[in-house]
């Protein structure tokens, strides 16, 4: 959990007035973007950053800012373990202060109160900086963050062996607690078969539209002996589901010396494959396009036949 090669932050001291005032101008010529009051990064650098690595600076340049009793928190912290999210990382750091009383927030840090329900845990540093334990990192996501976004980000965990889908589950704050449906939402989702941020995104849709239970890389056995392994079935409805990323098609690892046609092909062969099993029903493709609104994937059910 290091930032070494991370882009340079370049920091206005108070004992520089000179290099300060440079670093304005090179500002306000565009060469440098402002993270914080005297906090700067290159510009060309901060643009080629992904959303999450953006967030991560953001993180390291508010540092001098933070008191001995903060501790990085919910997505912050996530990002911090390289955890996935799906769209725009939070443009707030979030911190506990353990020695808080009530959650404040000000231009760029959210300074949560330690939560009663959610004992803390934190025995990693970032930058000498605690960070929360990846177990209650998982259960503040769950609690404050939509389920989509929420499951997304905690499943990389659970499939990476750093948290404990049963454990995750006992450690959710019982009812009424804020948050405590959502999380239970997401409880349900997770699972360490799941391949993917696509396949973890499917997931928690169809446990939000009510589909269930879910055969994460389930293996038909075909009559001619081959396996034919399927990132969903769903024996309750008959339906086998794939999800469809563009990358199956245009990644080099994946295509594996083939190109795109023979793919689409291959796959074209494998659907014919498993429709012709007794126990299948239908085989859908779910794309990002579908997930990004549980109405789209309950339309497409819909159109395989299936009513959900």
């Amino acid at each position: 959990m290091n930032a070494t090669e991370e882009p340079t932050l370049l920091r206005a001291l108070p004992t520089d007035p000179s290099a300060a005032r440079t670093l304005r101008r090179q500002r306000a010529a565009g060469r440098l973007v402002r993270l914080r009051p005297g906090v700067y990064v290159r510009t060309s650098e901060w643009e080629a950053l992904p959303p999450a690595a953006r967030h991560r600076m953001l993180a390291r340049a508010i540092i001098p800012e933070l008191r001995a009793s903060d501790v990085f928190s919910h997505m912050t912290a996530a990002v911090l373990y390289g955890w996935p999210m799906l769209g725009a990382a939070p443009d707030r750091v979030h911190v506990i202060d353990l020695d808080a009383t009530s959650t404040t927030h000000r231009e760029g840090l959210v300074r949560h109160a330690p939560q009663r329900a959610v004992p803390l845990e934190s025995t990693h540093r970032f930058c000498d900086i605690r960070v929360t334990s990846p177990m209650v990192t998982a259960v503040l996501v769950a609690t404050t963050c939509v389920p989509s976004t929420a499951a997304v980000t905690i499943d990389h965990g659970v499939r990476s062996g750093t948290v404990d889908p049963a454990e995750f589950g006992r450690a959710l704050p019982p009812p009424p607690a804020r948050g405590s449906r959502r999380a239970r939402l997401v409880a349900a989702a997770l699972d360490a078969r799941h391949e993917s941020v696509g396949e973890s995104y499917t997931a928690i849709r169809l446990v939000e539209l009510g589909v269930g239970p879910l055969a994460p890389q389930h293996e038909f056995r075909l009559p001619d002996g081959s396996i034919r392994r399927v990132d969903f079935w769903i024996p309750s409805l008959g339906v086998v589901l794939e999800f469809d990323g563009r990358q199956k098609y245009v990644d080099p690892t994946m295509l594996a010396g083939r190109d795109g046609a023979q793919v689409l092909w291959q796959e074209k062969i494998r659907e014919d494959q498993l429709r012709a099993l007794p126990q299948v029903r239908t085989v859908i493709r779910v794309t990002w396009w579908h997930l990004a609104d549980p109405e789209r994937l309950r339309t497409l059910f819909r159109q395989h036949g299936i009513t959900i």
